[in-house]
């Protein structure tokens, strides 16, 4: 009996050990934790009163004594070591100390994380080995960053050769697939970077997809066109996002559905019908929302827009924006290729302080805001060192030059505006009880926006990888289609560092550490042996 409780003792001591490490570390559920805690003091307990006797006896030695302050010094630096980590398990804290921040996710990602409203759970298909390992890695990698942000993030690795049962349930026909599941939705990437899984995200979170509509036909930039001067990276990122793109023929329906979340003009050269202005006019009175990307008349006449847009107080210039500061120049653009860095603080330009270039620019103002229903404000402006040339050259050969005419920099080249649609009824907000505001909220919170750009060729498939035109024009999609979680930086590719070394610089360094570095050594050795000897 009692060799059996002394047994317990020792087997309750190791429990209450067992017990105290898995608690604080929380390496298991902390109902294992506490049931070892629980069982290990009793098995202590039950020896303490059956060995009282022998326990005080050794209570008493002098080689308890000392070995009380050896255990207690042990146990106070366990406990420091298990507070530290428990510190460091519950409040963990990711610091990225490269440069680009290759580790980091960027602002959009963020954005997207902080917005979640629903679990999300990924489910990636990866065997541990083979060619799909170092990507299986990345991509741990990766949801291990967006669960830090965001618990709402679930995620597991299936190999599909030992669980086949599960890949036919998601129908998987390759390794290297990643299924995204929330809300009855589902999403799948075979990729394994930051821009693939956040579109993912957005893709199974939104809760319906929108449309942003290209009008097509009078000479406007085509969202299909894979040459230069088409819109067919702009069309990819923005499926990317979400959205659905499709294109609107007014001549053939002088109408604009509804259904049409954002309406986009991009650099129409023919001046539109009085039928299908009035349908866009029409559209922006019911609280539609458009873009407008409309370049000067400049080296040949363009459409003319400003009289639909004179309605909502925008001014477009009948010029074209010079920048002398010579920073066209290092991307290849000359003066007529204003660089942008000074934009005005909005929810668009929220965070966003990369330069963008706008080649053949008109200027344009906004007007004075027509009481509280109309807010109209400029986003973007052209450096000090610029003017708006009211009288370009005819030809290319001659140059360009500020006179008396001419307006000083810096000039507005792009301007947001909201306003009350015209074509809605509408009461007094003050007027409404909460219950009529929560029923028919469509009527009272509907509101027109516009964003005007005096350049569409910025945004062709030439330029808009450039700096940071495709951001700028990705950030005045997304707040057009009341998205704003997703106005931010796109994600960011990861980096290649290479370190350029001269021939010289190899032989410098084949000497140094072929040659130098080991006679210093054998020399050194030779000095010691002969001293000893």
């Amino acid at each position: 009996m009692k060799k059996a409780v002394t047994i317990g003792g020792y087997v309750g001591l190791a429990l209450v050990i067992a017990g105290a490490f898995l608690y604080s570390t929380e390496a298991a559920r902390r109902m294992y934790a506490l049931i070892s805690l629980i069982i290990g003091a009793g098995l202590l307990a039950t020896f303490v009163i059956v060995e009282w006797g022998q326990v005080k006896g050794v209570l008493g030695m002098r080689t308890t004594r000392y070995g009380a302050n050896a255990a207690a010094l042990i146990l106070i630096l366990v406990g420091i070591l298990t507070f530290a980590n428990l510190i460091g398990v519950r409040y963990a804290k990711r610091i990225d100390l490269t440069s680009a921040k290759r580790f980091s996710l960027s602002d959009l990602t963020l954005n997207v994380l902080n917005g979640l409203k629903q679990d999300i759970k990924v489910v990636a298909f990866y065997r541990p080995t083979g060619a799909e390992a170092q990507s299986r890695r990345e991509l741990e990698d990766l949801l291990n960053q967006y669960r830090y942000h965001s618990r709402r993030i679930v995620y597991e690795f299936i190999d599909p050769d030992k669980e086949p049962a599960r890949a036919k349930q998601y129908n998987i026909t390759t390794y290297g697939t990643a299924i995204f599941e929330s809300g009855g939705k589902t999403e799948r990437i075979t990729g394994s970077n930051e821009e693939q899984i956040t579109n993912a995200l957005v893709k199974v979170t939104r809760e319906k997809q929108k449309m942003i509509c290209f009008i097509e036909g009078h000479g406007e930039h085509g969202i299909d066109d894979t040459d230069k001067s088409g819109l067919s990276q702009v069309k990819q990122e923005i499926t990317d996002k979400g959205y659905a793109v499709q294109k609107l023929f007014l001549l053939e329906s002088p109408t604009i559905s509804d259904s049409c979340n954002v309406v986009v003009i991009a650099g129409p050269k023919k001046d539109l019908l009085p039928p299908e202005q009035q349908a866009i006019a029409d559209y922006l009175n019911r609280g539609g929302k458009a873009l407008f990307l409309l370049d000067p008349d400049f080296p040949e006449k363009t459409a003319d827009l400003s009289g639909l847009l004179s309605e909502w107080n925008v001014k477009l210039g009948q010029n074209i924006v010079v920048d002398v500061s010579g920073v066209g120049r290092m991307f290849g653009m000359g003066e007529l290729a204003p660089a942008v860095g000074g934009y005005v603080s909005h929810a668009i330009t929220r965070d966003f302080n990369t330069a963008s270039f706008f080649p053949l620019v008109r200027s344009v103002d906004p007007g004075d805001s027509k009481g509280d229903t109309l807010q109209i404000q400029s986003l973007a402006q052209t450096s000090e060192r610029s003017w708006a040339d009211l009288n370009p050259p005819k030809g290319k050969d001659q140059p360009i030059k500020f006179d008396a005419t001419d307006l000083r920099g810096p000039i507005s080249i792009a301007v947001a505006a909201t306003a009350v649609p015209k074509g809605l009824p509408r009461k007094d907000p003050s007027s409404l009880t909460p219950q009529e505001m929560a029923l028919e909220p469509e009527k009272h919170e509907v509101k027109t926006r516009l964003v005007v750009i005096g350049n569409s060729m910025f945004a062709t498939n030439t330029f808009f990888g450039l700096a940071g035109n495709g951001d700028f024009l990705m950030n005045c999609l997304n707040w057009l289609a009341e998205e704003e979680d997703l106005i931010a930086i796109r994600p960011k590719s990861p980096d290649v560092r290479l370190a350029q070394i001269s021939l010289s610089q190899m032989k410098t360094i084949f000497y140094v550490t072929v040659i130098v570095f080991p006679m210093i050594v054998l020399i050194a050795g030779g000095v010691v042996w002969w001293k000893r000897r």
